[in-house]
């Protein structure tokens, strides 16, 4: 999947290779604490956006970002990629 940032009206490109395809899991935001408490499933989640080249994990809390179907996307709204064949 894409993931298209609303506040920059872009999509993201991974901070460490520029790759532009992602998948998704939930992250446990875990303080010391809750964790000191034994209470670790207290804390909050965050959607952890891992890059399908490097699997680098981006962490995003609240709404301003959103999946976005690949079928969907016009290639040239995408940031340039620089490890791309072709």
């Amino acid at each position: 999947m894409h993931v298209f940032i609303r506040p920059t009206q872009s999509f993201l490109a991974c901070h460490v290779c520029e790759g532009l395809v992602f998948a998704r899991r939930e992250v446990k935001m875990t303080t010391t604490g809750m964790t000191f408490l034994d209470l670790d499933w207290l804390n909050r989640s965050a959607e952890g956006v891992i890059c399908i080249r490097c699997g680098f994990v981006h962490t995003f809390m609240g709404d301003a970002h959103q999946f976005v179907d690949p079928a969907v996307v016009n290639p040239q709204d995408l940031p340039k990629d620089p490890l791309a064949q072709g």
